[in-house]
């Protein structure tokens, strides 16, 4: 499995909000790159929020045993992507193609390439004030062959089970109806989506739980556990240049004057 993510910032407010043009991207993107995907990108305009600068586009696209999403902040500047894929691909391509198609600040951006080679349990640092939300990784040894209805009724159950807004209705959808490979479920929500990922042949279901905002990710364990054993999980943070694009002024100025965060700025040559 390959695992890209993508933190850009530095974008234009006009693209990132016209729908059309993301649309014909991520159509271009797996076609080009071979994604696999089992579905046409479905798109969600965000502009009812509390949070007014947090409006924005959300799109998916179901692979082949992963999900291609993005998620744009339009008035704030960047966007998020994630891709999972059971292809291997040309990630160099990969990025090009969202610098040219939906250019950003090289300098101020992220990209972050894995095999997605789960072990064990790894928690790289996060903090809330600084970061822009975790991404929590699940490898679960499933307890039984999950249906349709059993991918359904968990995303729809966990949304408020760990006090996240939902956006859409959970999405499961299987690869092939002739020789099906993977099942697999997405749900939007508004701090951006959670998706699960079940192999017919090995028994596993690949979980991601990616959030533009802070939540207790030390619940998620307990949570998922009900669709069997995790074997391996991991939590890295995004956004992690979101300092920069706080909009409260006084914030930033109380972060900045903690010698901590001090070094943060010194560090990213700020």
């Amino acid at each position: 499995m390959k695992h890209v993510m993508l933190d850009a910032y530095g974008t234009e407010e006009q693209q990132s909000s016209d729908m059309m043009h993301i649309n014909n991207l991520l159509n271009k993107l797996t076609y080009n790159l071979g994604l696999d995907p089992v579905a046409p990108p479905v798109l969600i305009p965000y502009y009812y929020g509390s949070v007014k600068e947090d409006v924005g586009i959300t799109a998916y696209v179901f692979l082949k045993g992963g999900h291609l999403t993005i998620h744009t902040f339009p008035i704030r500047g960047c966007y998020f992507v994630d891709c999972l894929s059971q292809n291997d691909f040309d990630d160099k391509d990969f990025y090009q193609m969202f610098l040219k198609k939906l250019p950003f600040d090289e300098e101020k951006s992220t990209y972050q390439v894995s095999e997605r080679k789960l072990v064990g349990k790894k928690i790289m640092e996060y903090t809330p004030k600084v970061d822009f939300g975790p991404h929590y990784m699940m490898q679960i040894k499933a307890s039984k062959v999950p249906s349709m209805d059993d991918m359904f009724d968990f995303l729809e159950t966990i949304v408020p089970g760990i006090g996240m807004d939902e956006i859409t209705r959970a999405s499961v959808i299987k690869d092939s109806m002739v020789k099906t490979e993977w099942l697999s479920a997405i749900i939007i929500i508004a701090q951006s989506h959670i998706a699960l990922h079940y192999s017919y042949e090995t028994g596993s279901i690949y979980a991601d739980v990616f959030s533009c905002a802070p939540f207790d990710y030390t619940v998620l364990d307990k949570e998922f556990s009900v669709l069997g054993s995790i074997e391996a999980s991991e939590l890295i943070p995004r956004g992690t240049k979101h300092l920069y694009r706080i909009k409260d002024r006084e914030e930033v100025q109380e972060l900045l004057a903690d010698t901590k965060w001090q070094k943060v700025v010194k560090k990213e040559g700020k």
